[in-house]
């Protein structure tokens, strides 16, 4: 997982590591947090985005198979979204769930991706949403282990 954004009050980090854990165990599985650009409190949005997917093209290899988390994407049951994590590691060795930044991705962004995925229609600070994900994440490895942590 890579996102954009500064940890300086994260509430959530002791239950993000937690998830991270848990998650290793059943894959190889990294949290990167990369610095937003530089800009001015005038920078226009489509400037920020370009910027940050600028980043993005050099930060990730381009073996990686690539699925945004963003609120215009797919949206899924838990026990969908599991299926779906099935097929995407039986077709892909190696893939990487991308969050935006505050203005989230780009049209051009999400054309050249197609593979787009939401968390909900809602909208969450950065913080919560990978805590989402990254529960969600856990949650569908465990579906599709048949373990009970879904149906505690």
């Amino acid at each position: 997982m890579i996102y954009f954004g500064r940890d300086k009050k994260n509430l959530y980090s002791q239950a993000e590591k937690e998830f991270y854990n848990r998650i290793k165990r059943y894959t190889k599985f990294d949290i990167i947090g990369l610095d937003p650009p530089k800009i001015s409190s005038t920078t226009p949005r489509q400037v920020i985005q370009q910027k940050e997917e600028d980043i993005l093209e050099t930060k990730v290899d381009s073996k990686f198979y690539k699925i945004l988390l963003d609120e215009k994407g797919k949206q899924f049951t838990s026990k969908q979204f599991a299926k779906y994590i099935d097929v995407k590691r039986a077709q892909h060795a190696d893939i990487s769930f991308l969050i935006g930044g505050a203005y989230g991705f780009s049209e051009k962004m999400r054309q050249k991706n197609k593979e787009i995925i939401s968390l909900s229609p809602l909208t969450f600070p950065h913080h919560l949403a990978r805590l989402l994900f990254l529960e969600q994440l856990y949650r569908a490895f465990t579906i599709n282990n048949n373990e009970p942590y879904h149906n505690e």
